[in-house]
């Protein structure tokens, strides 16, 4: 069974846990929190759904436990919380500095262990752990644009009333306030009017900030979207996913070096390849002008 650690044990961290029972991922999951009290309360609820699935099992896990060279996925939830009114980029400095506690409580890690950062602002995130962590970068990956796809999706299965594993369509760049909808990639895009395209964009960026207000954060849709990606990897399926990751296909040498999310394939080995994208030239604009902002925002972050 491979063995996962998920960091951070609260609604986000304890929602992919579930979910990967659910699934019946069939994996080690480690839980690991700082907060020893929310750690136990947590696995002991996560254990009583272990007779409803397959054969996942749960366990309890400290910085400096020898376990952790043996892991095979580590899963970076810890974080500030996203606060109403507040962006993802506004958690960059807060966040930044517990990425770094993290790697240091890492070492040694196996020298094929995928890191996946969930952790927002994640492309930046991505871009940080790429720096710290001494794997290759094909074995580090954010989320991405993969909640945001998923967003669009249901939209889009709703507006032309099919079931939503029917749809198709990509949400690019940051996962962010500059993310767009690459509309060529949406399925029947000429059933989609000049006048309902930016709504729809509008409530897919939104959706993040509207749940925040609602009942303070979000971890439902995260969650899933984890526990595809870490099925992806425990079973090498080669499935595209639009991940937080590093697009060699830019002509700039600074934003090929900058996460953001682009559809990439999947497999055991982390991201295995980054097809290029066919957009139309707004598109190509668009998803310049988000690498541009991420790459700006780290560079001013590094010289600060």
């Amino acid at each position: 069974m491979k063995k996962i650690l998920v960091i951070g044990a609260g609604n986000v961290g304890a929602h992919i846990i579930s979910h990967g029972i659910a699934k019946n991922l069939g994996a080690d999951f480690y839980l690991m929190d700082l907060n020893e009290e929310l750690t136990k309360a947590q696995l002991l609820d996560l254990k009583d759904t272990l007779l409803f699935s397959g054969n996942s099992r749960v366990h309890g896990i400290k910085f400096g436990d020898p376990i952790i060279h043996e892991m095979d996925i580590i899963v970076i939830t810890a974080g500030a919380n996203q606060a109403p009114g507040e962006t993802r980029c506004d958690l960059l400095a807060k966040n930044a500095k517990i990425l770094n506690s993290i790697a240091d409580g890492l070492k040694p890690l196996k020298e094929d262990a995928i890191i996946m950062l969930v952790t927002n602002p994640v492309d930046i995130i991505t871009k940080m752990a790429q720096d710290i962590f001494p794997v290759d970068n094909k074995q580090i990956l954010g989320t991405g644009t993969l909640l945001d796809s998923a967003r669009l999706r249901w939209r889009v299965a709703e507006h032309l009333n099919i079931n939503v594993n029917s749809s198709h369509g990509y949400v690019l760049g940051e996962h962010g306030d500059s993310e767009f909808v690459a509309w060529s990639t949406v399925k029947f895009p000429h059933l989609f009017s000049e006048e309902i395209r930016p709504q729809i964009e509008e409530s897919v960026r939104r959706e993040a900030y509207d749940i925040i207000e609602g009942k303070g954060s979000t971890y439902f849709g995260v969650a899933a979207a984890t526990v595809k990606l870490l099925n992806a990897i425990m079973h090498d399926t080669r499935e595209i996913f639009p991940v937080s990751t590093s697009y060699p296909h830019f002509a700039d040498s600074d934003l090929q070096r900058t996460p953001l999310g682009v559809p990439a394939v999947i497999s055991q080995h982390g991201v295995e390849h980054i097809p290029p994208l066919q957009l139309d030239s707004e598109e190509k604009k668009k998803l310049t002008a988000s690498a541009k902002k991420l790459t700006d925002l780290y560079t001013e972050y590094k010289e600060n």
